[in-house]
């Protein structure tokens, strides 16, 4: 069961926050605004049906070397039947207005890409089917669908000569009922300059042809017309800087002993950031679309920048809602989640992240911003965060 915190316990949990490694073993309720040291698939578990609005998460890489907390990876070949189980909590918690959203990569295995993400995704359409398929215990998806999926375009790939460049991730949205909540202003992108033209033109007449083709026909000069959309063009099935319209930067203050090492994307130059032996290390990084990752004692914590966090957060999800990671990491997504009015959950094996991820929390960007601008609608100010 999921506790809500009230205003009389705002500074408590703020303490809470930056001192406190709470265990998914030790707790036996899971509140909001807090994150748990465990595994995310007992913590799940003592979340009640039907309770979250967005779950949100990049896990682990397959086949992982090795993992703060003491998680060593998985073979493509066995990473389905692993990761599935959280699959299966994940629907039974997200509410049906609520969303999934997975970002996660395939690799090569002995010079062909492995499938196991499509096999995943069948796996999650037919789960009675693969189970029965696999010899492994039944397991229940609920209304699980996949409604979109995407491509997030990190700007950055590793040249193999044999290969093509490989810069995108998958990024799967998932929801149970077709009334899923989603804010497409938000989430619009900039028009590019053939659209604009095309819309100097007068529109007569939009049909569909029986072959389902879309056909426009124009006439230069006659009546009728149409515009851009002040908010933006509707967002594509590729998330690259364009998306990004209405998702601000975020420069976060960090630790020093925090070690950032991230790329930008300038046009086609690639920049590496990190700091120079024997130099001061950077007060805060913004982060663009391209990928970031921090290294914290010397561990290495996978690519996934707040602007991308955001995007989602903000399309999927409403003031107030309550979004999880079951893989949290450093506290990425409680990070934009607390900065963007939204309520959070998260777990990770190691407690290092989790202590980190809490001083993120509570050192947070754009607070002061939001306490000073924006209310909740039950009119409780966003000071007790």
């Amino acid at each position: 069961m999921i506790y809500l915190i009230g205003p009389h316990r705002a500074k408590d949990r703020q303490m809470d926050r930056e001192n406190i490694v709470r265990t998914v073993a030790e707790s036996s309720v899971i509140e909001e605004d807090s994150i748990y040291a465990g595994d995310s698939l007992d913590g799940m578990r003592k979340i009640e049906d039907h309770s979250v609005d967005l779950v949100i998460t990049s896990p682990p890489y397959s086949d992982m070397k090795k993992y703060a907390g003491g998680f060593d990876g998985f073979h493509p070949d066995n990473y389905v039947q692993w990761f599935l189980p959280y699959v299966a909590e994940i629907s039974r918690i997200l509410k049906p207005t609520g969303s999934f959203i997975l970002n996660i990569n395939d690799k090569s295995e002995g010079g062909f890409r492995h499938p196991f993400v499509f096999e995943l995704i069948f796996a999650i359409h037919n789960i009675n089917d693969y189970c029965k398929m696999k010899g492994i215990d039944s397991l229940e998806m609920g209304d699980l669908r996949l409604f979109e999926r995407l491509f997030w375009n990190k700007g950055k790939y590793l040249a193999h000569p044999k290969r093509f460049g490989d810069k995108v991730e998958y990024l799967f949205w998932f929801s149970k009922t077709k009334d899923r909540k989603l804010n497409m202003d938000s989430m619009r992108l900039e028009y590019d300059e053939k659209s604009i033209k095309r819309m100097e033109r007068p529109l007569i007449k939009r049909y569909v042809r029986d072959s389902g083709e879309e056909v426009t026909e124009y006439k230069q000069g006659g009546e009728g017309s149409w515009a851009p959309n002040e908010k933006g063009a509707l967002p594509s099935v590729l998330v690259e800087e364009g998306a990004m319209l209405h998702v601000r930067s975020i420069g976060e203050e960090l630790p020093e002993d925090t070690v950032i090492i991230g790329e930008r994307l300038d046009t086609e130059v690639y920049e590496f950031i990190q700091p120079e032996p024997g130099k001061e290390q950077p007060p805060s990084t913004v982060v663009n679309i391209g990928s970031e990752a921090r290294r914290i004692a010397g561990n290495h914590v996978a690519v996934y920048p707040e602007r991308l966090v955001s995007y989602f957060i903000q399309g999927s999800t409403n003031e107030g809602d309550v979004v999880l990671d079951p893989f949290m990491g450093t506290g990425t997504t409680a990070v934009v989640a607390n900065a963007l009015g939204r309520r959070y959950i998260g777990f990770d094996l190691s407690e290092e992240y989790v202590s980190f991820a809490n001083e993120r929390v509570s050192k947070g960007p754009y607070l002061e911003d939001l306490k000073n601008n924006r209310i909740r609608k039950s009119n409780q100010s966003l000071d007790m965060y």
